[in-house]
């Protein structure tokens, strides 16, 4: 506009210097909505146009001009388009003398101060002149549009997200809920219906993996991690015992690296003997043998290394045949058990502790009777059983009576005494079917078998377990 003043002055290549708005103008309820919702094409077109010391409005063609850009960018930025320069961004942001405190991206920079920028009767210098600005723009043909898709640059939006995350952080209780929710479910989870429990892990663990996202803090992500690789595990444990072996090897890998990301040594080696656990019911013994003993390595003589080594090694040998193999780690298991605090009563199979005598005992007997050493396996259940039977455990209670059955079958001993004690373990976890109580029956029924034949007391052994495995299948 020839009769413009500013024009005139851009024309004349002279600086745009930005008036000093006063307090009223930030305070307006239009502008701290602007400002609140970090919208820079309000508060450029507000500045613009406000009436303030009498002077006109300005227009878009000189504010363009002296930001750099073209005034059709200027419009879109005003009715909202993004903007993609965030270093620009900034500095117009300042030169608008927009209060440091009022908006994120005005955060003194440089060594410059709130005072500085609040209180010099001059403000921070202008970008460009706005003749230079303009030139700058006529003869720029790279520079992107706000909605111009081909563009690397990010949008403003993205980093700001990235600002926002990096200062989020979790609240300590929730952390604190989330880690006795998992307390309590591995502690119950025998007492609880399997699709009840994984449908409440699965939520508890995506909920996990969206505050992990939001929450800035390295402390807080690793106690995420921690519980959710708890969770992860809980559902690999789960899922073996559902026979769904593929899913279970992916949940226990996963709770080894979410361990690993944790920084947690134990809560690793209790990974790896939820994936030996896993491999031994897949009857993948060798792959069960690695895990376990990778984990005592990470274990050491911590809590981890007495059940690695009677649940993981000691059986996983006990299948492969290892006589000598079997007769050492045992030892050992009693060994590491001297050096740690081991609970009273008996614990969950898969606690963050360690194992008391009575679980290395039970799992002493079944590592011998894979070995067919029926003394070795009576010595220890009498270690375990009363115990066994006092904690009402229903898995425990029906695999060391299987135990009992399937021992009976290598000198060929009391042919009813080992059916009614196969039928009786079936019938106390028949409202609650696992895989391992029913591997352990068909293999009973497989000894039994050959031992005694295919006489009458086995086919009642037999169809019992067939009985247990339709449930087990619908459930």
């Amino acid at each position: 506009n020839a009769q413009c003043g500013a024009c005139q002055t851009a024309k004349r290549g002279e600086p745009f210097h930005v008036p000093h708005m006063t307090a009223e103008f930030w305070d307006e309820p239009a502008m701290r909505d602007a400002l609140r919702n970090r919208h820079l094409g309000q508060i450029i077109r507000a500045w613009r146009t406000h009436p303030q010391q009498g002077r006109q409005a300005v227009s878009q063609n000189l504010v363009a001009a002296w930001m750099g850009i073209t005034q059709t960018q200027l419009s879109r930025i005003e009715t909202g388009g993004p903007v993609v320069h965030l270093d620009r961004l900034i500095e117009w942001a300042k030169a608008l003398r927009i209060p440091p405190h009022l908006l994120w991206f005005t955060l003194p920079t440089n060594g410059d101060s709130q005072e500085t920028l609040d209180q010099s009767p001059i403000g921070p210098p202008p970008l460009r002149s706005a003749a230079e600005g303009a030139a700058a723009a006529e003869n720029t043909t790279d520079v992107p549009l706000p909605l111009d898709r081909e563009s690397d640059e990010e949008d403003l939006v993205d980093v700001a997200g990235r600002i926002q995350r990096l200062r989020r952080t979790v609240a300590p209780e929730v952390i604190d809920h989330l880690r006795d929710s998992l307390r309590g479910a591995i502690e119950g989870y025998e007492r609880s219906a399997a699709s009840t429990q994984i449908h409440r892990l699965v939520r508890q663990r995506r909920w996990i993996d969206e505050l992990v996202g939001e929450c800035g803090d390295q402390a807080q992500q690793r106690q995420l991690f921690a519980v959710a690789a708890g969770v992860s595990g809980l559902l690999g444990y789960i899922t073996v015992g559902r026979s769904r072996f593929v899913l279970a090897r992916a949940y226990c890998e996963e709770a080894f690296q979410l361990g690993r990301a944790a920084n947690d040594a134990n809560l690793q080696a209790w990974a790896r003997g939820l994936q030996s656990f896993c491999e031994y019911y897949a009857r993948r013994y060798n792959s069960a043998f690695d895990f376990a003993v990778d984990g005592l390595a990470i274990a050491g003589s911590g809590p981890q290394s007495v059940r690695l080594a009677v649940n993981g090694v000691a059986r996983s040998l006990g299948k492969l045949g290892d006589v000598e193999g079997v007769h050492r780690i045992i030892g050992d298991a009693y060994g590491l058990l001297a050096r740690n605090e081991p609970p009273s009563g008996i614990p969950s199979s898969i606690s963050f502790g360690c194992y008391n005598e009575t679980q290395v005992a039970s799992n002493a007997a079944t590592a011998y009777v894979s070995l067919g050493m029926p003394e070795k396996v009576d010595e220890y259940i009498s270690l375990a059983l009363p115990e066994i039977i006092d904690s009402g455990s229903t898995w425990s209670r029906s695999l060391v009576a299987l135990d009992i059955a399937k021992s009976c079958t290598v000198s060929k001993g009391d042919l009813d005494r080992a059916c009614d004690a196969a039928i009786e373990a079936l019938k106390i976890s028949f409202n609650k079917p696992v895989v391992s109580v029913e591997q352990r029956a068909t293999e009973f029924v497989q000894a039994a078998t050959q031992a005694w034949g295919n006489v009458s007391q086995v086919q009642q052994v037999s169809e019992a377990l067939a009985h247990y495995v339709k449930g087990y299948r619908v459930g």
